[in-house]
């Protein structure tokens, strides 16, 4: 009887560890998916409104960025003008351009407009040249450095195990 009794309490231990070590990994699957960031990639026109082009944290973790990267017929350009000019053949010098790439954070909810340029001839040849000759590529990581890439190419962020560093090919702007 005792070893039986021996038996159930070994037994009755082991499950109990099984059932601790079970929880803990679901406190840090939960813990992981409350601070999960999802960046989005938007542009928009209508005749008469600006061009703009925003990016977007629609997670509800912060999104560290990484790099970014824009790039016109497949090739990498430096600044929305070098990009303006590659789709347009002119830089509007009353567009309007916004910062992103390595060290910049995106809070939950917050939208940044990286591009807006003003309504015209400009604004509407850009977007016509941007629906098939332009791509924007976002690589950010979460607090846990688990990190993705938004590419305006695809529909979804597509995890990475790191993001890559673009050199003299990465966005200055």
């Amino acid at each position: 009887m005792d070893r039986w009794l021996s038996i159930a309490a070994a037994v009755g231990a082991i499950c109990a560890v099984a059932i601790s070590l079970y929880q803990a990994a679901l406190a840090r699957e939960q813990q992981r998916a409350s601070a999960w960031p999802y960046v989005a990639q938007s542009n928009g026109f209508m005749p008469g409104t600006p061009y703009v082009r925003r990016v977007e944290n629609e997670g509800v973790g912060p999104a560290r960025v990484r790099s970014y990267q824009v790039l016109v017929d497949g090739r990498a350009v430096p600044t929305w003008g070098a990009a303006m000019r590659a789709l347009t053949d002119t830089i509007d010098a009353s567009a309007v351009f916004s910062s992103i790439g390595r060290g910049s954070v995106l809070p939950p909810g917050a939208t940044l407009t990286v591009l807006q340029i003003p309504p015209g001839a400009e604004a509407v040849a850009f977007w016509r040249a941007a629906q098939t000759r332009l791509e924007t590529v976002v690589c950010y990581c979460s607090i846990y450095d688990e990190c993705w890439i938004s590419d305006t190419r695809t529909d979804e962020p597509a995890p990475v195990r790191a993001c890559p560093d673009y050199g003299d090919a990465a966005f200055r702007n």
